[in-house]
């Protein structure tokens, strides 16, 4: 008579060997088709549009102003990584002592 502790590990293993057999064998399923294509065709009117517009002076002053803006602020952004400070603590960080545990 077979003991429990023999039968489990028995059992295990035939159920793995039985669920690799049935993953190799088996086929695989065919491709899904979809139903519409992934990515919708543009309209030609979209595509007719796509010649540039003139700007009016306005505009053209705005979008000065906006480029001015833009490089002060990126003019900024290098001065402030090369000024950052390098770290207080060098070399190893002394770790907390264990403390006794209270009674």
């Amino acid at each position: 008579m077979f003991s429990l502790r023999l039968a489990i590990p028995v059992v295990l293993f035939a159920a793995t060997v039985a669920a690799c057999l049935t993953y190799f064998i088996t086929l695989p399923l065919p491709p899904v088709e979809p139903d519409r294509p992934a990515i919708p065709a543009l309209p030609s009117r979209v595509l007719e549009t796509a010649a540039p517009k003139k700007l009016s002076d306005d505009e053209e002053k705005a979008v000065a102003a906006f480029q001015r803006a833009a490089d002060v602020i990126l003019k900024r952004a290098e001065n402030l990584a090369a000024s950052t400070p390098e770290l207080p603590i060098k070399g190893r960080i002394p770790l907390p002592r264990k403390r006794p545990i209270p009674r």
